[in-house]
């Protein structure tokens, strides 16, 4: 049973000629980059992000740059009849082959094992010829069940959703003023960007929030007051884009302070959203301030919020363009080099993110229409001289 199971999860092995049909992602190429070396790689994202896609293509350009398909083994352990074969180091290797031959493993969903960082870390000691790609949807789930084990042995890409300029190639044909408007709506999920129809594009989206509420947090967290949780994710949607009013949304629902920086770790854990904090040379000072909290898709946001009017009827706009261009920066940056903040003032001068690079120091003001250049701008330049400013405004993307 287990043979057929993965003979269906593998295709390639009996069909030379199966076509994957899957669009390349701007990170592909840096995936390509680690297929060489030694460590375990480990791609992290939301469910239904394209993780699985990325596997698939890792594995193509295997199979076009004359691997045998007998060496390429991929599991999606969602099918929950493979986990035996995970539970003993010396099934696994006979199950792959005890021969010298290069073998690439890939497992989807990782998270699914008891102890998968027991088992990557065993197999990594071999120091056999097996290089292991997973992937994983809860970072919550994964850092439970890895803890120490991966420490040295791997490393972790976040795949985001799609950028504004892969966007243009998912929904393609579209116009670039189409597609900002598509994703400020109905945000960046491939599965999304592929439908055409809007009552589509809200189908998906819903498929994808039952999907996250199911998967985890029923399965693994195994949140028991929806209810609150629901009313905190208005709370937090309302507040997308603002200062994070922890004390306020404490009180509204009734909850402890505790129970509401679970909640905010749930959703930055599950990639659903990402805190921002403000920038200050004392690190630790800076993290002690008051953040900013966004959402890593638009169309989540909106399906949280029941709110998919059109953009010209919303009161909202100016926060949806400025966490659109959040998502931006995270989409690029692939080795998480960079660090994002924001900047302000003790007379609540402001200026929407400061970027930190290996090459650059960068100010950044996201205005709608607005190509004006801030007051703010000369106040952080007296304070930082050197530092570079730029105004993002939608004809960037239109």
């Amino acid at each position: 049973m287990i043979h057929e199971i993965f003979l269906l999860q593998n295709p390639w092995r009996k069909n030379p000629a199966y076509a994957f049909n899957l669009k390349k992602r701007e990170i592909f190429n840096v995936l390509l980059d680690n297929m060489e070396n030694e460590l375990i790689l480990g791609l992290m994202g939301s469910r239904q992000v394209g993780k699985s896609s990325l596997l698939y293509l890792l594995i193509e350009n295997l199979l076009n740059t004359d691997t045998s398909p007998e060496n390429i083994f991929y599991f999606n352990l969602d099918d929950l009849q493979l986990h035996s074969l995970f539970s003993s180091i010396s099934e696994f290797i006979q199950f792959t082959g005890n021969d010298q031959e290069k073998k690439y493993v890939y497992i989807d969903e990782i998270q699914r094992l008891t102890s998968p960082g027991l088992f990557l870390k065993e197999v990594f000691d071999l120091k056999r010829n097996i290089k292991i790609i997973y992937s994983g949807s809860s970072q919550l789930e994964v850092k439970a069940k890895t803890k120490e084990h991966l420490v040295g042995r791997a490393r972790i890409f976040t795949i985001n959703r799609l950028s504004f300029n892969e966007y243009l190639d998912f929904a393609s044909p579209i116009t670039k003023k189409d597609a900002l408007y598509q994703i400020l709506l109905y945000g960046a999920y491939p599965a999304v960007a592929n439908e055409n129809l809007s009552i589509n594009k809200k189908l998906r989206i819903k498929d994808i929030y039952q999907s996250y509420v199911q998967k985890d947090l029923v399965d693994f967290i195994r949140l028991k007051d929806f209810d609150k949780f629901n009313k905190f994710l208005i709370r937090a949607a309302i507040q997308s884009g603002d200062l994070l009013n922890i004390h306020s949304i404490s009180n509204a629902l009734g909850v402890s302070r505790n129970t509401i920086e679970e909640y905010l770790n749930i959703l930055e854990q599950t990639f659903i959203c990402k805190r921002i904090y403000p920038f200050h040379k004392n690190y630790n000072k800076e993290i002690s301030k008051t953040p900013k909290l966004y959402f890593l898709d638009l169309g989540l946001r909106n399906f949280i919020l029941h709110n998919f009017n059109d953009l010209s009827l919303r009161t909202d706009l100016g926060s949806l363009f400025e966490n659109f261009y959040l998502t931006e920066l995270l989409s690029h940056d692939h080795y998480s080099m960079r660090k994002i903040n924001f900047w302000r003032t003790t007379n609540k001068t402001e200026i929407d993110f400061v970027v930190q690079g290996d090459d650059k120091f960068e100010a950044i003001e996201v205005k709608g229409n607005d190509k004006k250049r801030p007051i703010s701008f000369n106040t952080i330049e007296s304070l930082y001289p050197g530092i570079e400013t730029s105004v993002i405004t939608s004809s960037k993307y239109t």
